[in-house]
């Protein structure tokens, strides 16, 4: 009997602790599950909270680029407004220079042309840095990067200086040639660089003061440094000296510039991988240096042929511009090119019947024309057999690289742009009438 009541109480105790186990199973199991709904809320919250950062991020990207774009559309429109009347301040102060012999000027007067022209060109090339500025902050700016020879840099831009080298008293050095050197860079924008730095070196130089270019091969690359014994800066406002519209003082000098160019020039040179490196002794000078990328290539050989524009041939142009200085502007130039007759229309659909009745030699158009773009008249152009063969020019102050590379899509002959490059024109214009094929193009009656 104790045997059986001592096996009863045992299956007793042992049917009560797996009840225990049973109900402690149960409650960790109830636990786990509020754990697991309040985990699934937790992170439900921080997904629906991820979504709304990743929504504003992507609103706040697409507001940036709304206003990145909406800020290059406005550069782009107010660079076309510069540059008409540019066109026509340039344009008219060149004349007046070319046309001294013939009608000369007092001396008063030459010298007031010079400081028009000089001013013109100090106002388009802000246009230019601001719009450069700009490009390179949207992620715009296109670069052609290849092989150059920085000697051959140096020296074309040590002769576009030297001659506001020689105006200020300031001594000018270029370097010695060095064998075998060669730089990754885009050409044009290396020039535009090295054109910044010693146009500051000079400018902000002494009378009777120096400017030393010296070019260099480095572990890393190639260091062109730019040296000058002008004013200098002091050690704290070094700083700013790569930020945009800040001139440290000198805008109280009649010395004149914006404080853009050196900002510029820095991005360009980190847009081609290299850098620019600044050091100034406030009262004894400074000292720009420009590191570049080395190539390994051998350099090619480059010949600079001198410019020519020739003699043009006798010929009919016909001008579609509707901006009246523009068209006596134009008048001017080709009085002074040669024997060119030229015609001119102020709409696209009058430009459009003159090109059909007259079959010119060559049509110049501007782009924004009243009632039909120059696209479009070119486009009518193309297609009507009557003037399908006349070389088509485009002259325009859309300068933006998109303009020049839609106008070459177009199948301009040439795209050129204001401020009206005399020079320029006069070669594309005698491209236009001598490499046009004679049995290709409609002639009039």
């Amino acid at each position: 009997m104790l045997i059986a009541l001592l096996i009863v109480s045992m299956a007793l105790a042992t049917g009560w602790a797996g009840v225990r186990l049973w109900l402690d199973a149960r409650r960790r199991a109830a636990g786990l599950s509020v754990v697991n709904a309040d985990l699934e809320r937790r992170v439900a919250e921080r997904t629906e909270a991820l979504t709304r950062a990743v929504q504003a991020a992507d609103e706040k990207a697409t507001a940036l680029q709304a206003a990145n774009d909406a800020k290059s559309d406005f550069l782009a429109g107010l660079s076309h407004e510069l540059r008409t009347p540019l066109n026509a301040v340039l344009g008219f102060a060149e004349l007046l220079r070319m046309n001294a012999d013939a009608e000369p000027l007092t001396r008063p007067q030459g010298q007031a042309v010079d400081q028009i022209h000089a001013s013109g060109r100090n106002l388009l090339a802000l246009v230019d840095e601001v719009l450069d500025l700009a490009r390179i902050e949207a992620g715009r700016l296109s670069l052609s990067i290849e092989r150059v020879d920085p000697q051959l840099v140096v020296r074309q831009v040590c002769d576009i200086v030297r001659p506001q080298a020689e105006a200020a008293g300031v001594t000018l050095r270029a370097p010695e040639p060095t064998a075998g050197l060669g730089v990754v860079a885009d050409r044009t924008r290396l020039r535009q660089v090295l054109l910044n730095l010693l146009t500051n070196a000079i400018k902000y130089n002494r009378p009777g003061g120096h400017v030393l270019v010296e070019l260099r091969q480095t572990p890393d690359g190639v260091a062109l440094s730019v040296h000058d014994t002008g004013l200098g800066l002091p050690k704290d406002r070094m700083a700013e000296l790569f930020q945009p519209f800040r001139r440290l003082g000198r805008e109280e000098t009649a010395i004149e510039g914006t404080g853009v160019g050196l900002a510029v020039s820095r991005r360009l040179a980190e847009a081609m991988g290299g850098r620019i490196e600044a050091h100034s002794v406030e009262g004894e000078g400074s000292t720009f240096t420009l590191h570049l990328p080395l190539a390994r290539a051998p350099a090619p050989t480059v010949v600079a042929s001198p410019l020519e524009t020739g003699n043009l041939p006798q010929a009919v142009m016909l001008y579609v511009e509707d901006n009246p200085s523009n068209i006596a502007l134009m008048r001017h130039v080709v009085a002074a090119l040669g024997p060119i007759q030229l015609h001119v229309a102020e709409t696209g659909h009058e430009g459009l019947a003159l090109a059909r009745d007259l079959r010119p030699d060559v049509i110049l158009l501007d782009i924004n024309l009243p009632g039909l773009s120059g696209f479009e008249l070119k486009a009518r152009l193309d297609g009507d057999p009557l003037t399908r063969g006349i070389p088509v020019m485009a002259l325009s102050a859309g300068a933006m690289p998109s303009d020049v590379r839609r106008g070459r899509e177009a199948g301009f002959r040439d795209y050129l742009t204001k401020p009206l490059d005399i020079r320029a024109f006069a070669k594309a214009l005698d491209r236009a009438l001598t490499e046009t094929d004679d049995a290709e193009r409609p002639r009039a009656a």
